[in-house]
């Protein structure tokens, strides 16, 4: 089910003519403090006024009002480099990796990820592929168990996460989680490939995880799946025009708190309507609400990982999330600066080795959230008015 198309709240001829009235009260507080020379209380003047048309269009404009709706600060851009490798002996094949993430929020507060990864899996196939551009010809096929471990911190301000980094002691600092999964990937192809893009023939693939994370008193179960065919999401916000239409990361969460359920949470990651954009989408349904905690009931009740048969329940639970909890959606830039080397040969078992090296930069371009059955509200708390 997805969340009401955005009618802006300003829509009506009262509003309308008092958004106009604080346009003009600004202009004139403006004209005057410039005429004064009082510089800075004409910028604090328009600033307010700005909030105040804000508040009038019924969007999230200040911090004040992001914590009053359930809404945590936006990450507003964040850098993840590492990298990893593989070797493929006799279709053995054996891989390790690791990277850093570090998040800034709107709040000014700093969040640094380390995650390492391993990989035990069996390969085989016919053709074969190397140099930099990775041309690829033959088919194919590819399982592995993956696996990976990781901790959070979290800081104030981009100074202590500094001094952190610049330690180089991740046990100098308590992370504020803990977390690590056990997944699979499955992938078959054949045909022609240049750097991974198939450009004759047919490739599948599939990937899935289960996991646990833990810190501030708080244990969360999740499932993480990487979903192929277009149109294939059953929960969210069903994508915006323009989005979609490609593989997406769809993670869903249980968490406990004290023994008790916390709440209930649907993520997914897909491109967006742009090159070069990336949409998340979180939908979080509080499960310490008794009418809440029914609505799940059923489908909490058959434990994870879920059975085929679920979908029904799943989207039940969907519905109620939009209609009575909070859906974030944010639009960011990517900057992907990756890279990678490998070379293959496949004659019924495969040799092969892979390089890849890691850089991605991320910077939010819009935010919204629908709020307990609200309409889309934009995220002015997180871009500024």
């Amino acid at each position: 089910m997805a969340p009401p198309c955005r009618p802006h709240p300003a829509a009506g001829q009262a509003t309308a003519e008092y958004t106009v009235l604080l346009a003009l009260v600004a202009a004139a507080l403006a004209g005057a403090g410039a005429a004064a020379g009082a510089g800075g209380v004409s910028e604090a003047v328009v600033g307010a006024v700005r909030t105040g048309i804000c508040i009038v269009g019924g969007d999230v404009c200040r911090d004040s009002d992001a914590r009053a709706a359930g809404l945590a600060p936006c990450t507003v851009g964040d850098r993840a480099r590492g990298g990893d490798g593989a070797i493929t002996v006799l279709s053995l094949r054996l891989g390790r990796g690791g990277s850093w993430t570090v998040a800034t929020r709107s709040d000014g507060s700093v969040v640094v990820t380390r995650v390492r990864e391993g990989e035990l899996g069996v390969a085989g196939g016919f053709g074969a592929a190397a140099g930099p551009l990775q041309v690829e010809v033959g088919a194919g096929g590819r399982y592995s168990l993956v696996f990976s471990e990781g901790r959070t911190w979290e800081f104030p301000d981009s100074a202590a996460a500094g001094r952190f980094l610049a330690a180089g002691d991740e046990d100098a600092v308590a992370p504020t989680w803990r977390f690590g999964d056990l997944g699979s990937e499955l992938a078959v192809d054949a045909g022609t490939k240049v750097s991974g893009l198939m450009l004759t023939g047919v490739e599948a693939s599939a990937e899935a995880a289960l996991g646990t994370r833990v810190g501030r008193g708080r244990s969360t179960v999740y499932v993480r799946a990487r979903v192929e065919e277009p149109g294939s999401s059953l929960w969210m916000p069903a994508s915006a025009p323009g989005y979609g239409g490609a593989a997406r990361d769809v993670v869903v969460e249980v968490t406990r708190e004290g023994g008790r359920l916390r709440e209930l949470a649907f993520r997914t990651v897909e491109p967006g309507a742009e090159p070069g954009r990336l949409v998340e989408t979180v939908g979080r349904l509080d499960l310490r609400v008794p009418a809440n905690r029914e609505a799940a009931g059923r489908l909490l009740g058959r434990g994870l990982p879920w059975p085929p048969g679920v979908v029904d329940d799943l989207r039940a639970v969907v519905r109620r999330t939009v209609q009575a909890g909070v859906v974030e959606r944010a639009v960011y830039a990517v900057d992907d600066e990756s890279g990678g080397l490998g070379m293959h040969v496949r004659m019924g078992l495969e040799l092969g080795v892979d390089f890849e090296r890691l850089d991605v930069g991320r910077r939010l371009v819009s935010a919204s959230a629908w709020t307990h059955g609200s309409t889309e509200r934009e995220r002015v708390d997180c871009l500024g008015p």
